[in-house]
């Protein structure tokens, strides 16, 4: 009756100052809206509100309130603007006890007016991003050295990339394969090294953010599996974790180092002790496969999503829960936290993007991005992105959140990934292909691809010399073209010289005859102006200026043609020098590239002595470890001997004795018969232990001789493998 009356006196009785408290305010609310769902007897989604610890317990979803979090999951129940709504039916609560709850929420979550209020358990992030939101590591960014070149796995054709992981601080891509992950320089797009993960095949790959690391999670489905981190400068293992009974879907390692996360196929989001291979915890909070999962560049939180949409967020270190996301509708493809921590994208076969911040778990941003579903996703540093999906389109956007440009790919898009300076976005898809293409704002739409199945070395080295051989010939064709070339041009440059030598003839030919009718019409003025001047003189002279006039005009007839064979051979030398133009940048395009196959060549014939070097060098590891075992074995077998040594002395002294007092003895009958069985046995031990010192020789003789041989063999392996590698340094020069 108390807390019916206290709930209708509500509005009036409170005062600013008035704690609020679970018993006194919130029951009665629970009371009237809730419990017919969640009681004791029927707890709905795992919740009971009935009371206070199953209020802070939360349901099978996680907790539902947090202190000091006014965005809790139950205040967007209440208000429904989220699934759960709660009530589910009818009117949703009044203003004023959606007030009441988030008083008492952000009051610290009182069980009653005498309880302490709970400090909030979640950091604050800020959401921005930052200008600068990673520093880069020290000295030269990490790049494969020396690594093998040889594929443990060839293939006919391609196999489906599972994952793609760009290295934050180098141009450096990895790239999934069969039981074998490959690592593509990112502006060359030449194959680096290979990683060999012969557990299995390789399923999801990601770098530490000092992009030294790499760690590969994987296996075979239905039997083992396990995640392996790789120092890409020199293919060493470094730690080896996450051993399960299936195969390993998702797997991040937190930048310390300390710990690795895994799900898959159980459901259940693991964590292990990087040093002794342990897990540390194991959370049962997914319904289905857990298909995605990434770590935050800082460390602080750990995001873990499945194929019914659920996304979770973990505090790392401790694995407490910090934000359940609910909005999903289907399987979660991509997890990705930005650069600066304080943002989540959530890719989903439901067609969306969604994004997160940090503080308080709430969505800032939903993007449609693809049609049937969204299959890849990854973030640039500055905060663009690219996103791939079912509708064989890839889209890249800014960052904030408009399209940039959209790609064409040719099959289901698996993966994605950009590079560490933003400038070029990688899409694999089933078929085995990556899809190369600008990510600038500035750039083109043009696609380069490549194949992910490398073939040996001793093909590639072939494909290289049929390359050089065409780029020979086509450097031997553009010579001889370049000495025709060479040829008509001086040709041109012969016929523009005797052109302008015939209109210069020409011109001084009119110049000439110019002055002929100048000089033939003085003298003819002249004779006109003198009376006595005869009329056949002034025919005469009359005569002469036409003729000069004549000559004028066929050397004016003449200077139209040879200014046209100028113009003519002029044209011809400039179409000439034009072609030879382009037959010089023809000669040094085919120069360079036999410059840069020659030297891929070179490169390839060192990595295949680096090949053999490797392998000469795991042989002598193994041919140590044996020695090492058979020095061991050696040692316990001596430290084995001293127990029967020990023994048969005993016994011979036992027998020395009682054979010496036997024979000074007057014994007789069964005394005597006694005796001698007695002094028989003796005989019987010393000749037993004497057959197991006699068989430990042999055993010992066999392992003098293994250790001879394996030493000799070290050795040589060691021998081989310093050879080797001075040989392979050599040809690297």
């Amino acid at each position: 009756m108390r807390k019916l009356l206290t709930f209708l006196l509500l509005p009036t009785l409170l005062s600013a100052q008035e704690k609020i408290s679970y018993d006194d305010h919130i029951l009665p609310i629970f009371e009237q809206a809730c419990l017919n769902c969640h009681n004791p007897d029927k707890t709905k989604g795992g919740l009971d509100l009935s009371n206070f610890a199953g209020a802070m317990k939360g349901g099978s979803s996680g907790k539902i309130v947090e202190p000091g979090d006014s965005s809790s999951t139950l205040i967007n129940a209440v208000k429904q603007t989220a699934e759960p709504k709660m009530p589910p039916e009818g009117e949703k609560l009044s203003e004023e006890k959606i007030k009441l709850i988030v008083q008492w929420i952000e009051g610290g979550l009182l069980e009653n007016k005498s309880s302490a209020a709970r400090k909030p358990s979640k950091p604050k992030f800020e959401t921005a991003l930052s200008a600068d939101p990673a520093a880069k590591p020290e000295g030269p960014p990490p790049l494969p050295e020396h690594l093998l070149l040889e594929p443990p796995i060839i293939t006919a054709q391609p196999s489906s990339v599972h994952a793609l992981a760009a290295s934050p601080w180098a141009p450096l891509l990895a790239v999934t394969g069969q039981k074998q992950i490959l690592l593509y320089h990112t502006e060359t797009l030449e194959l680096t090294g290979i990683l060999s993960f012969p557990e299995g095949d390789p399923i999801s790959l990601a770098f530490t953010p000092d992009a030294r690391y790499l760690i590969v999670g994987g296996g075979i489905p239905g039997k083992n599996g396990l995640t392996i981190t790789f120092d890409v400068t020199n293919g060493s293992r470094v730690v080896t974790a996450g051993k399960e009974f299936d195969s390993i879907l998702a797997a991040d390692i937190r930048p310390g180092f300390d710990i690795v996360a895994t799900g898959g196929p159980s459901r259940l989001l693991k964590l292990w002790n990087t040093q002794t291979g342990e897990q540390i915890k194991s959370i049962k909070k997914h319904t289905d496969w857990i298909t995605a999962l990434d770590i935050s560049p800082d460390g602080v939180l750990l995001a873990s999503g499945d194929r019914n949409g659920g996304v979770q967020v973990w505090e790392a270190e401790s694995a407490n829960e910090f934000h359940t996301l609910r909005a999903h509708q289907a399987a979660i493809t991509t997890l990705v936290f930005r650069t600066d921590s304080n943002l989540l994208a959530s890719a989903s076969e439901d067609g969306s993007v969604r994004f997160w911040e940090m503080n308080n778990g709430s969505e800032v941003k939903k993007i449609d991005a693809h049609g049937g579903g969204v299959t890849a996703f990854a973030f640039a540093k500055n905060g663009s992105f690219v996103t791939a999906g079912r509708d064989q389109k890839a889209r890249l956007w800014k960052a904030d959140f408009n399209q940039l440009r959209e790609i064409p790919i040719p099959a289901l898009a698996t993966a994605a990934a950009i590079d560490w300076e933003g400038k070029r976005a990688f899409v694999a898809d089933a078929a085995g292909k990556v899809q190369v293409f600008s990510s600038e704002e500035a750039g083109t739409a043009e696609i380069i691809s490549f194949a992910t199945n490398p073939p040996t070395i001793e093909t590639r080295i072939k494909q290289i010399a049929l390359r050089l051989k065409e780029a020979q010939e086509k450097l031997l064709a553009s010579q001889a073209a370049d000495e025709v070339r060479q040829k008509t041009i001086q040709d041109s440059k012969d016929k523009l010289a005797a052109a302008q030598k015939n209109h210069e003839q020409a011109n001084q030919i009119l110049q000439a005859s110019t002055q002929g009718i100048e000089e033939a019409q003085r003298n003819l003025d002249q004779l006109r102006t003198k009376p006595e001047t005869p009329p056949a003189d002034i025919e005469k002279a009359v005569t002469a200026l036409d003729a000069a006039r004549k000559t004028t005009e066929a050397a004016q007839g003449r200077m139209e043609p040879t200014r046209q064979e100028i113009e003519t051979a002029q044209k011809a030398a400039n179409d000439a020098q034009a072609i030879v133009g382009e037959d010089v940048k023809a000669l040094e395009t085919a120069q360079t590239e036999i410059a840069l196959l020659r030297s891929r060549e070179k490169s390839l014939a060192a990595a295949a002595l680096n090949t053999h070097a490797l392998k000469s060098n795991s042989e002598t590891e193994q041919l140590l470890q044996l020695s090492e075992i058979h020095i061991a074995t050696f040692q316990q077998s001596i430290a084995d001997l001293e127990t029967p040594i020990s023994t048969l002395k005993v016994k011979r002294t036992q027998y020395s004795k009682f054979a010496a007092a036997l024979g000074k003895s007057t014994l007789s009958g069964l005394d005597l018969e006694e005796a001698k069985a007695t002094l028989l046995a003796l005989e019987n031990s010393i000749e037993n232990h004497r057959d197991t010192l006699h068989q430990k020789e042999t055993e010992f003789a066999q392992l003098h001789e293994s250790i001879n041989s394996t030493s000799k063999s070290l050795a040589r392996s060691k021998s081989q493998s310093m050879l080797l590698s001075e040989t392979y340094l050599q040809a690297l020069k």
